[in-house]
């Protein structure tokens, strides 16, 4: 079991961009599609931004800012920004192409790193883990804490805004006609 989470910790960005490729390649953007996945993407991008900034890997258990709503938080922007792209996308397969690709490889990542933080943070970590949810934000009071701008650039959380962007400038150049939709 263990080579089979490795195989899946090591292959899902590439995994991942064939997806992203595949999705925007069969794209049929609409003008309310770009508009309403825009929004999602923004959100997405803004959770693991927000996330990033909180997040001293391997060095402290991360519990304020966006980490006292959800331990993964990362995860969860990520999927908000995937889903905007599926809907910015406007088919249906791309729906179907990033759902495969989450249910494929999220679950799995929670659970490893479920079990890595639990041994890495003991007690600690078991005791935030009894009191937040794993995925979905909870509905609180955020516990604020102080978001660290060097921490947002040690993790290269800048990278996801300029594949954002990209995305975006796709499926609005498709919108337009300058790339032809498939």
């Amino acid at each position: 079991m263990k080579n089979i989470v490795e195989i899946i910790i090591r292959y899902r960005s590439f995994v991942g961009i064939l997806c992203l490729i595949a999705g925007l390649y069969l794209a049929r953007p609409s003008p309310v599609s770009v508009t309403v996945g825009f929004f999602f993407i923004i959100t997405g991008m803004f959770f693991r931004a927000w996330a990033s900034g909180y997040i001293n890997k391997d060095r402290e258990l991360a519990t304020t800012g966006p980490f006292s709503l959800t331990r993964n938080p990362l995860y969860f922007g990520n999927f908000v920004l995937g889903l905007g792209i599926a809907v910015g996308a406007n088919n249906t397969y791309a729906y179907a192409i990033f759902l495969a690709y989450y249910l494929t490889f999220f679950p799995f990542l929670m659970v490893f790193e479920h079990r890595r933080m639990k041994k890495k943070f003991g007690r600690a970590y078991e005791e935030y883990a009894k009191n937040s949810h794993s995925f979905f934000p909870k509905i609180k009071k955020v516990d604020k804490g102080e978001f660290n701008i060097s921490f947002y650039m040690k993790n290269k959380e800048y990278r996801v805004l300029y594949f954002s962007l990209f995305v975006i400038a796709i499926l609005i150049l498709k919108v337009l006609n300058i790339i032809p939709a498939k």
